[in-house]
């Protein structure tokens, strides 16, 4: 079981400079030119959004699976999310383990991170043993997958737009 939480496309940007230039007053024409329609100034020009905003930038994505080994379905649900958590119970050495109980290992988590393309990678779900030092299993993570943090309680993260957005 998992969960894909992602946000709808957010408007174009808009371009209050280009606005000003073909002399369209600041105000409620430039809100209705961003959410995308077409508007008649007052000296009869016709402008539509087309001539002030940006295409539309997506939304943010982030992905938090439960107990599971590293599958397809969830590579593609991830497929550019801007933050996955993913379940890392193990480290390599318990890779048989990890297997057994239908758990990932550190690397796994880090290798679905790696070939579905996210910003950021945080492991939770981490076993006991680890509870005093979680060091080895974040190394083997990182090795695979810079981007990697080791979940822990009260933790909050910022999953901030796309700087290219």
């Amino acid at each position: 079981m998992g969960y894909a939480l992602v946000e709808h496309p957010r408007l174009g940007r808009f371009n209050p400079a280009r606005a000003r230039e073909l002399g369209i007053p600041e105000g409620p024409l430039w809100g209705e030119l961003h959410k995308g329609k077409t508007i008649t100034l007052p000296d009869g020009r016709t402008l539509g959004p087309a001539d002030l905003v940006g295409t539309p930038r997506r939304g943010r994505a982030l992905v938090y699976t439960g107990d599971t080994r590293p599958n397809l379905a969830v590579i593609e649900a991830s497929r550019g999310a801007d933050l996955l958590v993913h379940e890392a119970t193990f480290g390599g050495d318990e890779q048989d383990r990890a297997q057994e109980t239908g758990h990932s290992t550190a690397a796994e988590a880090a290798r679905v991170a790696a070939e579905a393309g996210v910003r950021r990678l945080v492991l939770t779900h981490i076993s006991s043993r680890y509870n005093r030092d979680t060091s080895e299993l974040l190394a083997e993570a990182k090795a695979v997958f810079p981007e990697t943090v080791i979940a822990r309680d009260g933790m909050t993260l910022d999953v901030p737009y796309s700087d290219a957005d």
